[in-house]
């Protein structure tokens, strides 16, 4: 393959990149993240093809806002993926497009060699591709995912070829220049910058999706208010132990907690307070336990806790715990807090028990803790 024919194919992958950026952009517009990256494919596919157009008579301004233009558009992807992880614009992205753009126009008045803008080029694509790796090494689910451990890789190949290709160019090579590139230099100069870029740009969104697909995964477990299980999660999960504890033949306790005269907090201190009570709450009771319970929000003020392996002497040490550490919190520093609980536990010999029995069981248990004056538990 000539440099001319790796030249037009390279633009037909930008082009791609661009349609399927600005795809994601018009699906979610709302999105940081895909409004820099749909500017990113498009820049770049614009400098691609402006550097291609005036390959054949460079001129000062076509081929410096061109190359510009590339290098914009890689820099616009940087602060693409420091928006997905929740990060601000850094201004190093400015210097480095205005930095670029200032000396390969000095390079053109000041009537340089075509070795030195390729020199420069290759130098501001590593630096750019470079601070990508860093974002992502950055981040623990990006190393752990699919997408992030494709977008490394890609980003270290690209890295690794303008490397190469700076090397050449500065041992004067004319193998690594654009226009007289041939051999290993169409590979280094054309092919693996295409193809590292066109994977870069479908880790990102793999990136996105992964995120949208976690997040819904967690829209449909957890409790949006206290970060907790939902209630959906807890009777998935309390029908799971219950199958398991019988088949092993343990014991397994589920508790029913309510937080007492919840509608006085709510009616003297307001919703926004009750709420603030709820969440904290929650992560009192989620700091008592053990890290294989499973604590969720059931509805309203109500939690539920379940105890795989917990028999009625581990329940009724656990329940004083969670008490006490109730008894100690003030909301605001001032106003005490009660619970009352209500505890069911399904022995190793009981047989055919259902998630909806043991609620039932402990939602009579915590009215009778209730009854008895609150701020207690009963078994």
């Amino acid at each position: 393959m000539d440099a001319s024919t790796a030249a037009a194919a390279t633009l037909a992958v930008q082009l791609a990149v661009a349609l399927i950026m600005a795809g994601t952009f018009y699906a979610s517009s709302g999105e940081r993240c895909t409004r820099y990256w749909a500017l990113s494919g498009l820049l770049s596919a614009l400098g691609v093809l402006v550097v291609i157009v005036n390959g054949g008579a460079p001129r000062l301004m076509l081929s410096t806002v061109g190359n510009s233009a590339i290098i914009a558009g890689m820099v616009l992807q940087w602060w693409g993926l420091r928006a997905f992880y929740g990060k601000e614009r850094s201004p190093l992205g400015w210097i480095i497009i205005a930095g670029f753009f200032l000396w390969f126009a000095y390079s053109f008045v000041a009537e340089h060699a075509l070795r030195s803008r390729a020199l420069l080029a290759s130098v501001t694509m590593t630096a750019v591709f470079v601070l990508n790796l860093v974002e992502l090494l950055s981040k623990r689910s990006a190393r752990a995912s699919f997408a992030g451990m494709l977008a490394c890789s890609a980003a270290l190949v690209s890295a690794a070829a303008f490397i190469t290709r700076g090397v050449g160019v500065y041992q004067n090579d004319p193998l690594f220049l654009p226009d007289t590139a041939g051999g290993i230099g169409v590979v280094i100069v054309y092919l693996v910058p295409m193809v590292t870029t066109l994977l870069f740009a479908m880790a990102l969104m793999l990136l996105y999706f992964e995120r949208l697909i976690s997040d819904k995964h967690r829209m449909a477990t957890q409790d949006e208010l206290t970060g907790l299980y939902n209630r959906r999660a807890i009777v998935s999960a309390g029908q799971r132990e219950i199958d398991v504890a019988q088949r092993l033949r343990r014991p397994l306790s589920v508790a029913y907690i309510d937080i007492d005269h919840f509608k006085r907090i709510n009616d003297e201190l307001g919703h926004d307070a009750g709420d603030h009570v709820i969440t904290e709450i929650g992560h009192l009771l989620k700091d008592s336990c053990r890290n294989i319970d499973i604590v969720g929000r059931y509805g309203g003020e109500e939690f539920c806790i379940i105890f795989p392996g917990m028999d009625r002497e581990g329940v009724s040490t656990l329940a004083e715990r969670m008490l006490a550490s109730v008894r100690r919190y003030r909301f605001r520093g001032q106003f005490p807090v009660t619970l009352s609980m209500g505890f069911t536990v399904l022995s190793p010999e009981d047989q055919e028990r259902s998630w909806t029995v043991l609620m039932q069981n402990a939602d009579k248990l915590l009215y009778k803790a209730k009854s008895e004056g609150r701020d207690r538990y009963c078994i």
